[in-house]
């Protein structure tokens, strides 16, 4: 069995690969425990590849936007690599969250939008 959640660190940022179609209510747990030990391990600049996934339902919205007020407040961000095309880019284009984070379609250009930044 595939790890649902797959983290890579690149240059002081981590990389949480969704390495599964669906995310639900039933992954949650996993996603936050992951998402929380990233923090707590001192990273604060956080880009979630959703490039294979095709859904999340509102307990992954909820946790995404918890998750990234509190690393804003401390100087840091959630970017998201998204899938060229599918449901999950309906579903962040409906709720605004296509507004809130900063989305790009491939891993290059989201590393990049972190450096320019720093």
């Amino acid at each position: 069995m595939l790890d649902n959640f797959i983290l890579e660190i690149v240059n002081g940022i981590a990389i949480e690969k969704v390495n599964i179609i669906r995310v639900t209510v039933k992954e949650i747990q996993e996603f936050k425990e992951t998402l929380s030990s990233i923090i707590s391990n001192g990273y604060n600049k956080i880009i979630i590849d959703f490039s294979e996934c095709n859904y999340v339902d509102s307990s992954v919205i909820g946790l995404m936007i918890t998750t990234v007020r509190e690393l804003r407040s401390s100087g840091g961000d959630i970017k998201l690599i998204m899938p060229e095309n599918g449901n999950i880019l309906n579903v962040f284009a409906q709720t605004g969250l296509n507004k809130i984070f900063d989305q790009f379609s491939s891993r290059e250009l989201t590393l990049a939008s972190f450096i320019k930044k720093i």
